[in-house]
């Protein structure tokens, strides 16, 4: 559709949600008008938010990304169902002649896709510390060096996931961060001055706060002391199975939407029936609410980024403005993108429309209708 005008209550850039008529022509937000219009194309009862950002997906709807790149192609087509518009494929750590394959791919998948944008690869690991290793092969973890980085990334690589304590990662950072890659601090067992000497290299974000890292005690705070008191950005698996509610209220109460990224950390196991599944080259094992290992460590999630958004509200009373900052905005900003995750002229126009009670009903990426459901 060459032009599209949807009006309703809508987030504006400065974190308010009120009426608004968005007018979309050429893909693009052309402008965001005060006050509702009920001549518009998609007269909206619920909400109009930004489409969801997501920083950490690794597989969903039966596919897995570290197995298989080419996978986020039917995953991104799906995506829109939860709000999500654009995401980062995460391959976890993996055997290392493995990455090429992965890495040309997604690459290669990305180029003609319907539905969700692949903003590019997230990888998480192999840089990571085996005491905190979560649900990742140690037979395949490294320590961090320069020369080895710089002849792996590509200008597909987003972000990169690594332990700030190990030897040899303060250069590595330096290093990516020079590539223009963004660097996160997790699967890390590091002091709170490890972890500060990462922030102060170049670390932009921090992946699944608390989980997989060192632990936050009142003499060492380690790296989540340090993630909490800075201005950096932090993920969070909003599902009530990897944080309690009342750590997420205390993760919101110190960062604010400004400083928290919801994502999943979801798996091949979203959006599908409970059984076994992969994650990489490990089997999990998937119930009704988790996806764990046969030793019952947690493996990634099933959790889909409306229902964190839902589950942000209920456990810290946030506003709604401010849990869709935190699926939108912030990530966006985390990545520097600047035609994401707002609803502004220039824009890309990608739009979710949520019912009174949260759920997506309406899903618009770069104008066009991506996902309606029945009740649309």
């Amino acid at each position: 559709m060459s032009k599209l005008i949807v009006s309703g209550r809508t987030l504006w850039p400065d974190g308010m949600i009120k009426d608004a008529t968005v007018v979309v022509e050429q893909g693009v937000i052309a402008q965001v008008l005060p006050g509702a219009s009920p001549k518009a194309d998609v007269v909206v009862s619920g909400y109009i938010a930004p489409g969801f950002v997501e920083l950490q997906l690794n597989g969903a709807y039966g596919a897995d990304f570290s197995n298989d790149g080419r996978s986020v192609a039917s995953v991104a087509a799906r995506l829109p169902e939860t709000g999500v518009t654009s995401f980062l494929p995460t391959i976890i750590t993996s055997p290392w002649d493995a990455y090429p394959s992965r890495l040309r791919e997604v690459r290669e998948a990305s180029q003609n896709l319907t539905g969700a944008h692949v903003l590019g690869v997230h990888l998480e690991g192999p840089y990571l510390n085996p005491a905190k290793k979560g649900a990742h092969n140690p037979a395949f973890l490294r320590t961090p060096n320069v020369d080895e980085v710089l002849r792996w990334v590509d200008d597909s690589v987003r972000l990169v996931t690594l332990a700030p304590e190990l030897p040899g990662a303060l250069d590595a950072i330096k290093a990516l961060r020079a590539r223009g890659i963004v660097v996160s601090a997790g699967h890390s067992n590091a002091t709170f001055g490890q972890a500060m000497a990462g922030l102060a290299a170049g670390i932009g974000w921090g992946t699944h706060l608390f989980n997989a890292m060192s632990a936050l005690e009142h003499r060492q705070s380690g790296l989540p002391g340090a993630l909490l008191t800075s201005p950096v950005p932090c993920g969070m698996i909003v599902d009530g199975i990897h944080t309690h509610s009342s750590i997420v209220k205390l993760a919101y109460r110190a960062k604010g939407a400004a400083g928290l990224t919801l994502v999943t950390d979801a798996m091949e196991a979203m959006g599908m029936p409970a059984g076994r599944y992969k994650l990489s080259d490990r089997e999990v094992i998937v119930d009704a609410t988790s996806a764990r290992l046969a030793d019952g460590t947690l493996a990634g999630s099933i959790l889909t980024l409306d229902q964190a958004v839902r589950n942000v509200v209920e456990f810290t009373g946030c506003s709604l403005a401010e849990a869709l900052t935190m699926a939108t905005a912030t990530p966006a900003r985390v990545l520097n993108l600047e035609r994401k995750g707002r609803i502004a002229p220039g824009c890309d126009a990608d739009l979710v429309v949520l019912d009174e009670s949260l759920h997506v009903t309406q899903t618009f990426v770069k104008g066009n209708l991506a996902f309606a459901s029945r009740d649309a």
